[in-house]
């Protein structure tokens, strides 16, 4: 059909177009996994802070229900009113199951940290392996 002769210089500049465009894929990959990584470590922090708050939370609960079953205990003591007791008693209970839920938290806290540590020493380790 057409004549056409391929000099050294269009295959020059192929090879250079097709190596660019294979470095633009890979810069483009690369950015992608990066904003992956980014957006998991963002989420997790935000996990580990609602965690942290929600531990606050109980923990603040955790203190007001201890002073409220004191109180009732002493005056339980001082008015012999049996009622106050078992109150008292109660509240020891929620007491009680308050401790377990705020270990349950720490738990939880503690495996999403090393989560996070792990994530940002998998990335600088990607980035110095990207430098080097």
């Amino acid at each position: 059909m057409y004549d056409l002769k391929i000099t050294k210089e269009m295959r020059t500049a192929a090879t250079s177009a097709r190596a660019k465009y294979m470095q633009y894929l890979e810069s483009e990959t690369s950015k992608e996994k990066t904003e992956t990584k980014q957006l998991k470590r963002k989420a997790l922090e935000e996990e580990i802070d609602l965690l942290k708050q929600k531990k606050m939370f109980l923990q603040t609960d955790l203190h007001q229900t201890n002073e409220k079953a004191n109180d009732l205990a002493k005056e339980a003591e001082k008015s012999k009113d049996i009622n106050l007791f078992i109150r008292s008693h109660e509240l020891r209970k929620t007491i009680s199951e308050k401790e377990i839920k705020i270990n349950t938290l720490d738990v939880k806290l503690n495996e999403k940290s090393l989560e996070l540590k792990d994530n940002l020493i998998t990335s600088f380790m990607g980035f110095f392996s990207s430098i080097y």
